[in-house]
């Protein structure tokens, strides 16, 4: 049976989209998005029995070309460079060799407890099939002001790794905000977790006078705002080409569609503040 056209043309353009970038220059990633580094672990359920671990059948590896694109529903995403400097993005949806704890459960690393239903996901691995990374986190959906926040947050490419710097965070917040299509919603601040930075950024970090909290009584998840939200971009509608007189008027004008309406805060009530990560499991 022969391949059409349009057939061998779009599985050329996906074989492309993983060819390593022309004219990327190693050392140059390394500066600005770290260097390579194998994940830290992998968790039990994200491998088969021969060692494979499996890719997240959401991922989106995002290109200028290509754009990303997020959904509020979907979130929390994660995100991670890899070794070529492209962005991939993942769900966080529930790993089919994983888990589903009905009743909930308590993790002694973080001390948090998880509610019922809770199941064991796809991480930040899932993204590279298990394959060396750099700097790596999430993309969260805050409501109240309609807007996705990123921060460093993965255990597996982020946590205990001597170059993961503030700089490194600007450097792919500013890339994920060039190939990710935030949709209706608009791009919010970046935050730098210090639980994810390296020891030295992390003490001299806390000294600073712009050092943020999620909740400054109990100094929970210190953090730094590294980039504020960027200004809201009015969505340019299609051109729609011009065409001819039809012979026969139709019989009613076609309703337009109306932009989605901006989320406002509740009057009489304080916006909250995002929150600088979801939870405390470095996925």
């Amino acid at each position: 049976m022969r391949t059409s056209l349009s057939t061998f043309l779009h599985r050329a353009a996906l074989a492309c989209a993983f060819l390593p970038l022309a004219g990327q220059d190693a050392e140059l990633l390394d500066k600005q998005f770290g260097t390579l580094q194998q994940p830290a672990y992998i968790k039990h359920y994200e491998a088969t029995k021969s060692g494979k671990v499996l890719l997240n059948p959401y991922l989106q590896v995002a290109t200028k070309e290509y754009p990303g694109l997020l959904n509020p529903k979907h979130s929390p995403y994660n995100w991670v460079i890899d070794a070529e400097g492209r962005v991939g993005i993942i769900q966080e949806a529930a790993h089919p060799y994983g888990r589903t704890y009905d009743k909930g459960f308590y993790r002694p690393e973080d001390k948090s407890k998880r509610k019922p239903g809770t199941t064991e996901n796809y991480g930040h691995v899932s993204a590279l099939a298990g394959g060396m990374g750099r700097i790596s986190g999430e993309i969260l959906y805050d409501k109240g002001t309609n807007s996705f926040t990123l921060n460093n947050k993965s255990g597996r490419y982020s946590k205990n790794n001597e170059d993961r710097t503030p700089e490194q965070m600007v450097n792919a917040a500013k890339l994920i905000r060039e190939v990710v299509d935030p949709g209706s919603a608009t791009w919010g601040p970046v935050y730098y977790l210090l639980e994810y930075s390296p020891e030295n950024v992390r003490e001299e970090s806390l000294k600073r006078p712009d050092l943020a909290y999620d909740d400054a009584k109990t100094k929970s998840r210190p953090h730094l705002v590294v980039m504020p939200a960027a200004p809201a971009v009015p969505k340019a509608e299609k051109p729609v080409a011009k065409a001819e007189e039809p012979a026969v008027k139709p019989a009613a004008e076609p309703k337009t569609v109306e932009a989605a309406p901006k989320v406002e805060p509740v009057k009489g009530k304080k916006a909250k503040k995002p929150k600088a990560a979801n939870n405390d499991d470095p996925s």
